[in-house]
């Protein structure tokens, strides 16, 4: 089976949502999911939670100052959507921290109480 570049079917025109690149792909969402995530590692995918669906960044130096403040607006507004996001998730992580903190003392304390010295 051929690998399927999501890049080939994002635009930097127009937005397009993950129920259509799940038609358009074959692929599921959740392999969608994984494969933008992956592409915003290598290039400037816009996304906005006010907004459904994914679009390229556009070349910077092929457009007019009105279309450059537009552009920076919708970037600045998926940054601020990761770092919401960024936030949340590290809310979550220090619940899981503070879980497995809490399982390593009390294994450590069964062990101490556990252990009978020997006595010779």
């Amino acid at each position: 089976m051929k690998e399927i570049n999501i890049e080939d079917y994002l635009s930097s025109t127009r937005y397009t949502t993950r129920k259509e690149l799940c038609e358009k792909t074959g692929l599921g969402d959740r392999n969608i999911r994984d494969k933008i995530s992956n592409l915003k590692t290598k290039r400037v995918v816009i996304y906005s939670s006010n907004r459904s669906g994914y679009r390229l960044a556009k070349e910077y130096t092929s457009m007019s100052r009105i279309e450059r403040d537009e552009e920076l607006k919708q970037i600045k507004h998926s940054l601020n959507d990761c770092k919401s996001r960024t936030k949340q998730l590290n809310k979550q992580k220090r619940k899981y921290i503070a879980y497995l903190k809490k399982a390593e003392q009390i294994e450590l304390e069964e062990a101490n109480y556990n252990h009978i010295p020997r006595i010779d």
